[in-house]
């Protein structure tokens, strides 16, 4: 995947970039159902309101980190009932930028 490093406005490595089709709709309006995101996996360290990719049993998932609770979400309302602790994922990468098909 090829894009322009500027429509990224913070600080990422290039290397660790890693592009993953979205399949679901838990974090609309968002994130679509089929957007393209891309995370940096060198990017590890828990922040407030920000979104991950990250593994919580044998499926990876993509949600927003609450800090108050230290939980991460779905940002639906359809799917709040999709909630994992900071101690039941493993973090992949934060979601730096996404791409939707309209």
């Amino acid at each position: 995947m090829v894009f322009s490093r500027h429509l990224i406005k913070e600080d990422f490595k290039e290397a660790s970039l890693f592009p993953l089709l979205v399949d679901g709709e838990s974090m609309q309006p968002i994130i679509n159902h089929k957007a393209v995101i891309v995370a940096d996996l060198s990017q590890k360290e828990f922040i407030d309101t920000c979104i991950y990719v990250l593994y919580h049993g044998s499926k990876m998932w993509v949600k927003k980190y609450e800090l108050a609770s230290k939980s991460f979400v779905s940002i639906n309302p359809k799917y709040s009932h999709l909630v994992y602790k900071e101690d039941e994922i493993h973090i992949i990468g934060r979601v730096l930028i996404t791409f939707t098909n309209l």
